[in-house]
């Protein structure tokens, strides 16, 4: 899922934007409600992308402010 990845990367793992993408766009197949991350990860502004991925958490993940602020603390493109 969406936020194991953005766990990993929390934890340590290497980035790559280019990795994340790629990633978010295979999730999108099983899991539609991704698609405006992708979205926003191709063509929008970095703070839109972390409001995309913060509202995901918003739903998915009871707005745990945790990983919202590690979001918020990073740059995703």
């Amino acid at each position: 899922m969406l936020v194991d990845l953005i766990l990993d990367r929390r934890d340590g793992a290497n980035y790559s934007p280019s990795k994340f993408v790629y990633e978010v766009k295979e999730y999108c197949k099983a899991f539609r409600s991704y698609i405006p991350i992708y979205k926003a990860l191709l063509c929008s502004s970095e703070e839109k992308v972390k409001d995309e991925l913060c509202k995901y958490i918003d739903e998915e993940w009871y707005g745990n402010p945790m990983i919202k602020s590690y979001i918020r603390s990073v740059s995703w493109k």
